[in-house]
């Protein structure tokens, strides 16, 4: 019932609205916290356990590797490139790259505001969240998005994927459960 009527609302053209602001993302990872904590047989497990038991990924992972996938599809062609994503080849390892974010625009300088929006659009995100993938997978090419897909959930499922959300926060040691922030802190590790 959650996946046909609830996960299906709450994912519908997240490329476009994809929230930014942790408190945004915490109100719609609660949804699904709360969903789960009402199966039975999972009452007694805290969200995290929940999610491993039920071999789900959390609201914010699922969007993530939405935006990896539709960046990958875009940068090989599948779909239309409407974020005008750019791929290079930077030694052995692909990446989108973009150009920097302006300072100002026709001698005028851009508010602080606006450069936050610039680096939170759903391009910029689907560059840094590209770009954090290990190289094997970035270099994935000439292939069916399914493989694509099956080597992302492969990776995906070495990197934590655990919610600060509702005091789960002293458990986590990542700055956010972003894929960006989970994977610079396994490499710190």
């Amino acid at each position: 019932m959650f996946n046909s009527y609830i996960k299906s609302k709450l994912e519908y053209c997240s490329l476009v609205w994809s929230p930014w602001h942790q408190n945004e993302i915490n109100k719609l990872e609660r949804i699904q916290k709360n969903f789960t904590s009402k199966i039975y047989g999972l009452d007694q497990l805290d969200y995290h356990q929940r999610l491993k038991k039920l071999n789900l990924y959390s609201l914010e992972r699922r969007r993530e590797r939405y935006l990896i996938i539709n960046a990958w599809q875009q940068i090989e062609g599948l779909t239309e490139n409407v974020l005008g994503l750019k791929a290079r080849r930077l030694g052995r390892s692909r990446r989108i790259v973009s150009a920097k974010i302006p300072i100002g625009i026709n001698g005028k300088r851009i508010k602080e505001r606006d450069r936050t929006l610039i680096h939170n659009s759903t391009a910029r995100k689907s560059e840094r969240l590209f770009n954090v993938l290990p190289q094997s997978i970035r270099n994935i090419t000439k292939t069916t998005t399914e493989t694509f897909k099956r080597h992302l959930d492969k990776w995906l499922s070495s990197i934590p994927d655990t919610p600060k959300i509702d005091g789960y926060g002293a458990n986590v040691a990542a700055e956010t459960n972003s894929i960006f922030h989970q994977t610079r802190y396994c490499l710190i590790r």
